[in-house]
């Protein structure tokens, strides 16, 4: 404190010319002295700056002190103008005076003082009043130093805060010295205050700056230092101490090109002396050897000197190095290299920096073509959008993206590329830039969409066929399945390795080894195809007859490395030949027991006939007996051969609308009677079965004849089911036992005339037979259901009826005689046509007979009129009975025509015939009605 005053009073003195004695002297009151002194502080501590306010305030403070000591005798005139300067300079250096008189310690202040306590003008404070002003801290240091001036006359000059009369905190300057009385002793306390609360916070503020300045300097990552006019270090930041491998210590003050030869001789000095010279930044790169490091060196020149900014690049010069033999490589590589820099606003594009020679070979298009730009340009009219967006979503996350796309060279031409792009992230963890590779797959691409056409192909083609399709590696073993053998053969689940074992296992033990020996076989030889029929295990466990097939791919050297084939369920397709088999051998059958039933009519007619004339005619009773034997004999033929005729199908019917359920119903006792005690008869009648159209006595046969079967199946009891339903436009019927059913064998022979599996002479084997001639007469199907052990199930299906009514049949019970009247018998058998000419001509008519129709329609032509023409259906040549019968309808519209027939169907027949036709064998006196009836119905005796 005392050098601030000796140094403000040696300045004073100096501006004013006054020398620093004689304003000791003049300053004898000591109280205007430390106004002085506080003053001109001001002054010397601002002397260096451009305040110059503080200089007058010095001034001012210097002259007040001359006016007060008489130094300088003043003017009324001055003395007003020198007190208007001493206000001036405390308002400006914010400086008040204070006194406080001892021993009563009463405080008087300058009006300054009031001021900067911005507090309401007083005349005196007590000091405790005083004190109280300071901040609560600085109480306590306020009342030690003047107590300390009291006691000992030390005075004392601190920096404290008070609280103003706003109630803020400011920084003040106070100054206080003791003041003594004319014995020596302290009789009061005078002194200054200041407010410096700004000059504290610009020093604060400054020293803040400085440090963060510093803190700054100290944390560049550039390394710094400051040289000034003669090369010598003035600053140096800790970066350049690391980098120079030298402490700043060593180094401030001292010269660089000193310090560092190396730099003095080399192109350092050079940047630095021109950047001096021409007052230009110098911005260089250089290796220093001694260090074995790159530098990137910037130099600021300034008026003080230069100023060096300085980075350690090594490792980016070798990465550059790098970066270099990179470039060269990727530029000679095969695939294309794109670098893109990232978009840095949404919405904005991504920018190609980078693309290398690959990339022009393939697009077309030069560097300077693609800078710049997106790569959007390389899309076109068919580039996928789906791709497009799933690239732009990967790179907004930013992720690797993989992709094929197509894209469009710059003649227009279209290529496939193979494309991954990578994002190269920043520090911040946001994408900076993208690195785009990919290949021309092109050809590729076309191969892989001819193959893929060629295996849609191959796929539609093994959906749309039923074959489990199959393609076996030969070398691993390998086998895979199309989706048919899961839907076809029940195998969900077929292991792919070592498939063809698999495949073998699941062939039928007795096909097993002959498959796998041809398989084998056909692979190791020249052929190029193999097929076999085996049966194959389904995956419910039953077998299925397959028909397998496949065609052997062979190498250059003709040994076999694949085959492909294709396995065809055709067990559906051996039954159906099978039944096709079984039909055409029962039809062929049916068509010779027909013949021969036919034949057998024939002979029966005769028979019949005859018999039942020389029953009527002979009157001796034992030769009558013997007619009427033979009578009977030919009736009991006549059932044979109309039984034969059923299984044929060429049995004479009598159909009618019947009500399924009202016909098996009628029979329920009879049924029950049949079967016996031990056997439950069970009915189950859908009312919904309906009406259908059959012969009524047949179907109850039919009926009867199976529950037999039934009964003979179940030697100890059981139980048979009669059962009907609608299914679709059929109404159904079922009758099912409980007993030792039937084997394959068995139920493909069971149709067949005279075929039983009851003792000799415990069946006729005709039943089933029977039945089945029935059925399909009818219009129906019939179906057997049966395995051995698990009974049987005969199904009998026939067309429903959409109505019940039952159409009239035509009925006679008038009993005819014989006429004059001339009829034409056509008849080819010999023997037949003539017990037919001689019944008629017995009975009065004149006959006609004719071998065949030919010869029939030549006598009606030559030799008419006739009242009737009688004549069998069958007859050899190219003109049948039916035949025969249009003709005449046509030539000779009112000439009735009745038909015989030994096998025909009736209602078929009828339904080309004016008259119901007659069936053999007949008697005379069938033969005598049906003509008669039909003479009668044309018109009688013309």
């Amino acid at each position: 404190m005392m050098q601030t005053m000796r140094r403000a009073y040696a300045i004073a003195g100096t501006i004013f010319r006054f020398p620093l004695t004689g304003f000791r002297q003049c300053a004898a009151d000591r109280f205007t002295a430390g106004l002085l002194a506080g003053g001109l502080s001001a002054l010397v501590l601002a002397w260096p700056s451009k305040y110059l306010w503080l200089w007058i305030v010095g001034a001012a403070l210097f002259i007040a002190l001359r006016l007060r000591h008489g130094a300088v005798e003043p003017r009324p005139r001055d003395l007003y103008g020198n007190q208007a300067l001493l206000d001036i300079a405390g308002k400006v250096a914010k400086l008040g005076g204070w006194v406080v008189h001892l021993p009563d310690r009463r405080i008087e202040w300058s009006d300054e003082i009031w001021a900067i306590h911005e507090r309401p003008r007083g005349k005196t404070v007590t000091l405790e009043e005083g004190i109280g002003y300071f901040a609560p801290e600085w109480r306590d240091t306020i009342t030690r130093h003047f107590e300390t001036c009291v006691a000992t006359g030390l005075p004392y000059d601190i920096e404290v805060e008070i609280i103003d009369g706003a109630g803020r905190r400011k920084w003040v300057r106070a100054i206080g010295v003791a003041i003594r009385d004319d014995m020596g002793r302290i009789s009061r306390i005078q002194g200054a205050l200041q407010d410096i609360d700004e000059r504290k916070r610009l020093e604060d503020t400054a020293r803040d700056l400085e440090r963060r300045f510093a803190e700054s300097m100290e944390n560049i990552s550039d390394a710094f230092f400051q040289l000034d006019t003669d090369w010598r270090f003035t600053y140096l930041n800790h970066q350049a101490e690391r980098l120079l491998e030298r402490p700043r210590s060593t180094l401030l003050g001292r010269p660089i090109w000193q310090e560092f030869p190396e730099a003095s001789s080399g192109i350092i000095r050079q940047h630095y002396e021109r950047a001096v010279r021409e007052n230009r930044t110098a911005d260089f790169e250089v290796f220093y050897e001694s260090l074995n490091a790159w530098f990137s060196v910037t130099a600021y020149p300034g008026a003080g000197g230069l100023t060096v900014y300085f980075r350690d690049v090594t490792k980016r010069h070798a990465a550059d190095q790098h970066l270099h033999l990179l470039e060269m490589a990727i530029s000679r590589i095969e695939d294309f290299v794109i670098i893109t820099k990232a978009a840095s606003q949404p919405g904005d594009r991504q920018a190609i920096v980078y693309v290398n020679d690959a990339f022009v070979r393939i697009t077309g298009y030069s560097p300077q073509d693609a800078l710049g730009r997106s790569p959007g340009f390389l899309q076109g009219p068919r580039t996928d959008a789906e791709t497009i967006e799933k690239v732009n979503r990967g790179i907004a996350l930013p992720r690797p993206i993989r992709a094929e796309i197509l894209n469009y060279a710059r003649d227009g031409r279209e290529y496939w590329v193979d494309m991954s792009i990578a994002p190269i992230v920043g520090s911040d963890g946001g994408a900076t830039h993208f690195v785009a590779t990919g290949r021309d797959i092109t050809e590729k691409k076309r191969a892989a969409e001819r193959l893929a056409e060629s295996e849609e192909r191959f796929s539609i083609v093994a959906m749309m066929t039923t074959d489990a399709i199959w393609d076996w590696d030969i070398a691993t073993g390998r086998v895979q399945w199309n989706s048919n053998i899961a839907s076809v053969f029940g195998h969900d689940d077929v292991p792919v390795e070592d498939g063809f074992r698999e495949w073998e296992s699941r062939i039928h033990p007795d096909d097993r080894e002959r498959v796998a020996s041809s398989v084998l076989a056909a692979v190791d030889g020249a052929v190029d195809t193999w097929l076999e029929e085996y049966r194959f295990r389904r995956g419910t466990g039953t077998y299925a007859e397959v028909l397998d097939q496949g065609h052997i791919i062979r190498n250059a050297a003709g040994a076999a490395t694949r085959m492909v084939g294709g396995v065809r369920d055709i067990t559906e397709t051996r039954l159906n030949e099978a039944k096709r088999l079984q039909a055409q051998r029962l039809e062929a059958i049916g068509q010779l027991t027909g013949g021969v039933a036919h034949d057998f009519n024939n002979l029966l007619t005769v028979i019949m006939g005859t018999a039942e004339t020389l029953a009527d005619e002979i009157a001796d009773p034992r030769l009558s007996a013997i007619a009427q034997l033979n009578h009977k004999a030919s009736r009991q033929g006549a059932a044979l051969t109309r039984q034969l005729l059923t299984f044929a199908g060429r049995q004479p019917l009598e159909p009618a609308s019947l009500d399924i359920n009202t016909s098996i119903r009628a029979m329920e006792g009879l049924l029950s009677a049949a079967l016996g005690e031990t056997i439950i008869l069970h009915l189950d009648l859908d009312p919904a079965a309906g009406h259908v159209r059959a012969d009524a006595a047949q179907l109850e046969a039919s009926i009867m004849n199976l529950c037999i079967n039934a009964r003979d199946a179940m030697p100890n009891g059981g139980r048979v089911s009669i059962s009907t339903a609608r299914s679709g436009d059929d109404a159904m019927v079922r009758i099912s036992d409980d007993g030792f059913g039937m084997d394959t064998e068995t139920r493909a022979k069971a149709f067949e005339p005279f075929f039983t599996t009851k003792p000799f002479g415990k069946g006729s084997g005709l039943g089933l037979s029977m039945v089945y001639g029935f059925v399909r007469q009818s219009g129906g199907r019939i179906k057997i259901e049966s395995e051995p052990g698990k009974g049987t199930t005969v199904s009998l299906s026939f067309p429903r009826l959409a109505s019940t009514d039952t159409p009239a049949e035509p009925v006679t019970n008038r009993v005819l005689g014989g006429g004059n009247e001339r009829i034409l018998v056509v008849e080819d058998d010999p023997m037949v046509r003539d017990f037919a000419a001689g019944t008629l001509v017995s009975l009065g008519y004149s006959v006609t007979s004719a071998g065949d129709a030919t010869e029939a329609l030549r006598i009606l032509q030559t030799d008419g009129p006739f009242d009737l023409v009688f004549s069998d259906v069958v007859m050899p040549g190219p003109i049948d009975g039916r035949a025969l019968a249009n003709e005449v309808r046509t030539q000779h519209p009112n000439l009735p025509v009745v038909l015989a027939t030994g096998y025909a169907d009736i209602e078929r027949i009828g339904a080309t015939s004016r008259f119901r036709p007659l069936a053999k064998p007949y008697t005379r006196r069938q033969l005598a009605d049906a003509l008669r009836e039909a003479i009668e119905a044309s018109g009688g005796n013309r």
